[in-house]
């Protein structure tokens, strides 16, 4: 594994592309040439389903808008008359969009729509009666998660977490039109998905409790509560519900709540319909450990209950917004005077509450819904939103860029039993589509690799259906790369999981590390460093959920970075990146730290009886989050047990709302604390970045670790103050870099020492945070 460091702000290289297919959202069929001569390149030879660009400069080919020109063919084939002078087809040095448009008439649209979905896509319409009713729940029963009863204790029965590392994948579609009575669990895996353009266009209603996800384990864990720690990887999205007991949504990490709207019942209401509206993120004294709630209107109350830390963005609070232990985020968010808690900094002893009611970007995830003739499909784009914009839910899809599927490739993993064949072909097939410049919908499954997936097409779009899984080449090259200088892209709703890396094939020339760092998604090039985007179309990460370890019981799997960001203006919202603390047992293997050992003398912590707990030098991977582009957003951001500094942060201007980072459970004073690492660092060259919500929190399972402190950066220099530049590298940045930050000691041994660069106490009490001021009178 490589080990990573703060960028040096000298380090410089020259940009150069070559060899880039021309983008066209359709795929191209056409007998017709069109010879196009960009300027600083050398000529283009659009014809036939490739076409290449032969480089004669180190000028990238560009894309972009030109307010008033005719975009009918434009558009299509994300051409910018700006970049070009063309042969034959202009006017001026303006391309002759009618031209263009007889000479590209041979375009086809080949995908066919709708398409041919697979048996993990389960497709539903509005039951016409019971027997219709009971058939839909016996089908997604069979993707929920498993129930387990016992008569001797109270409650009787439970879901369970048996499938927390199943291959199993799958999505549930619903067509437009109401749902009644249908109660059902959203499992491990499973994606629940309203096809409407609108969040109402699909509706639960005269149901108990609609799609729910409920605490785990109740029998075995701390009954009747149970757990929602590890009540991981479902999503719930684009529907209405109207269940009278209200809406349970007892999840943790990667398990987001958005595009929804928790309705009162309207039709006959009673006494018992009073919590309908109401949407409850808890349940009782159950652990659980922070999620995500986006473009949403709640109508009664929303209760946090327990939760740790959870980020609402773009939420219309109808009711009020209660319950939460120590860290509430409300980006974008509307309601009433009183509906959302008042800004806090937690330093009374009460949880703290960061609200920003002015994003500086708002870019909604993309989805599927079904055209009003009820058969076709289309892909829906959310534009990008600033300013008032940027405010307040977006549930009506009316500035959505919508794509017809014929322009859209929908792929399933190859059924290779041998997955070194299947990752070839899963490669090619992918690859293929995007070459094509199509947008991509990734149907449920695992889809292991043999070489990145290379997105190279402004505007194009990946959309993972059902938590679909890319395994990264065994080469150590990303799952996905974004090439430089492509904005508008959007990566949304995929898994990204490590491999076991195979150091024979470091030399190989598939291999896709331009400086050696291993990694699962790269944005960018790291030897490119001029790559701008665009402020006004930005590259976006939704819904993205990256493991090194988990459902692989080979405890070898690595990396040396989760994720790494070069390019600028890209915006992420709700991403997770975990270095396992626990992976699926393999065959015959129990648990190494179950809740109820043989040796009822032993020490060790109690954890679980259903998986192996990492221990160290296994799972390997050094950090989490690397970003080196300027002016990255990020909206809910997750890491989670990497070696060394978890989060890195070279670019300029970042904006970060809600970060929440678990030390490793399972390293050593010497390989962690005494190496200074931390678990959000600011490299010392940056002169301007806001982070806010920022928790980072320690659990030393094995060995006694004292980290100096949670999170660095820079600060100004000010006068009459004697500052230790070893623990807070100057170099002219803000004071207030951080604000709403905190530690907690969440168990076993050691403990953080400080909060922000040396200053605020140390987390010593059980689950009790630790705060500190924002301002240079608490940082020096």
């Amino acid at each position: 594994m490589m080990s990573v460091e703060p960028a040096n702000e000298n380090n410089s290289s020259s940009r150069h592309i070559c060899m880039l297919p021309l983008h066209s959202q359709n795929c191209l069929r056409q007998t017709k040439k069109i010879v196009l001569r960009p300027m600083g390149l050398a000529s283009i030879i659009l014809i036939g389903v490739f076409t290449t660009v032969i480089v004669a400069s180190s000028s990238p080919l560009q894309t972009g808008r030109r307010e008033g020109q005719d975009r009918s063919v434009l558009n299509r084939l994300n051409i910018n008359p700006e970049d070009y002078t063309e042969i034959g087809l202009t006017e001026g040095g303006v391309v002759n969009t009618k031209e263009m448009a007889q000479t590209t008439d041979s375009i086809k649209c080949d995908e066919p729509n709708p398409p041919i979905w697979p048996s993990s896509v389960k497709i539903f319409y509005p039951p016409q009666n019971d027997d219709e009713k009971q058939h839909i729940l016996s089908i997604i029963q069979q993707t929920s998660d498993p129930i387990s009863y016992d008569n001797s204790t109270a409650p009787y029965e439970t879901y369970t977490s048996k499938r927390h590392f199943t291959n199993e994948r799958h999505a549930l579609l619903f067509h437009p039109g109401v749902y009644h009575g249908l109660d059902f669990e959203i499992g491990y895996y499973v994606q629940a998905l309203g096809l409407g353009a609108k969040a109402g266009d699909v509706v639960f209603a005269d149901c108990d409790k609609g799609p729910f996800v409920p605490s785990l384990e109740r029998i075995s864990v701390r009954p009747p509560w149970g757990l929602g720690l590890d009540t991981f990887w479902r999503v719930g999205e684009n529907f209405k519900t109207e269940a009278r007991e209200g809406m349970h949504w007892v999840v943790s990490q990667a398990a987001p709540l958005r595009r929804v709207h928790i309705a009162k019942k309207k039709t006959n209401p009673t006494e018992d319909d009073d919590k309908s509206g109401s949407l409850f993120l808890g349940f009782g004294d159950a652990y659980v450990s922070g999620g995500v709630l986006a473009n949403a209107i709640v109508d009664g109350t929303t209760d946090f209950v327990g939760q740790q830390q959870w980020i609402s963005r773009n939420v219309d609070f109808r009711g009020p917004a209660v319950g939460g232990a120590w860290s509430l985020v409300f980006v974008g968010c509307t309601g009433d005077q009183g509906n959302i808690p008042e800004s806090s900094d937690g330093l009374d002893g009460r949880k703290s509450v960061t609200v920003d009611e002015r994003p500086n970007v708002r870019v909604e995830k993309p989805y599927i819904a079904v055209k009003d003739d009820g058969i076709s499909f289309v892909l829906r784009v959310p534009a990008p939103t600033y300013g008032e914009d940027a405010i307040g839910p977006d549930l009506d899809g009316a500035k959505d860029d919508v794509r017809d599927f014929s322009h859209v490739k929908v792929v399933t993993p190859s059924d290779e039993e041998d997955t070194v064949v299947a990752a070839v072909q899963n490669s090619a097939s992918l690859q293929e589509a995007l070459d094509q410049g199509k947008d991509l919908v990734l149907s449920p499954g695992i889809y292991p690799l043999k070489t990145s997936l290379k997105v190279k097409y402004p505007n194009q779009v990946v959309l993972g259906l059902g938590l679909a899984t890319l395994v990264a080449p065994t080469d150590g090259s990303p799952c996905i790369r974004v090439l430089p200088y492509t904005p508008g892209v959007r990566i949304a709703g995929i898994m990204l999981e490590a491999s076991k890396q195979d150091v024979q094939q470091n030399y190989s020339d598939e291999r896709d590390c331009p400086d050696g760092i291993a990694s699962l998604l790269e944005w960018g090039n790291p030897n490119i460093n001029d790559d701008r985007g665009s402020s006004t179309n930005p590259g976006v990460l939704t819904d993205i959920f990256a493991r090194v370890g988990g459902s692989n019981p080979d405890r070898t799997v690595s990396t040396d970075v989760i994720m790494r960001i070069h390019s600028s203006n890209v915006v992420g919202d709700n991403l997770w990146l975990w270095r396992a603390d626990h992976v699926n047992l393999q065959p015959g293997e129990t648990a190494n730290y179950p809740l109820n050992p043989s040796d009822e003398a032993s020490k060790l912590p109690r954890v679980s009886d259903h998986f192996y707990q990492v221990m160290k030098d296994e799972c390997k991977v050094a950090t989490g989050l690397i970003v080196n582009g300027d002016d990255v957003t990020i909206h809910g951001l997750a890491v989670e047990h990497t070696e060394e500094h978890l989060t890195i942060w070279n670019g300029e201007r970042g904006n970060v709302r809600f970060y929440q980072s678990e030390l490793p459970y399972d390293v050593s004073h010497a390989s962690f604390g005494a190496k200074g690492y931390t678990g959000y660092m600011v490299a010392s060259h940056v002169k301007d970045h806001d982070a806010q919500a920022v928790g980072v929190y320690s659990n030393f399972r094995d060995y006694i670790v004292t980290v100096d402190t949670a999170i660095r950066h820079p600060i100004e220099e000010t006068k009459g103050k004697e500052i230790n530049v070893e623990e807070a590298p100057l170099s002219g940045g803000k004071s207030d870099m951080v604000k709403d930050a905190f530690v907690v000691h969440l168990d076993n041994f050691g403990r953080i020492m400080s909060v922000v660069n040396g200053k605020g106490g140390e987390a010593s009490e059980q689950g009790k945070p630790v705060r500190v001021a924002v301002g240079v009178d608490s940082l020096n």
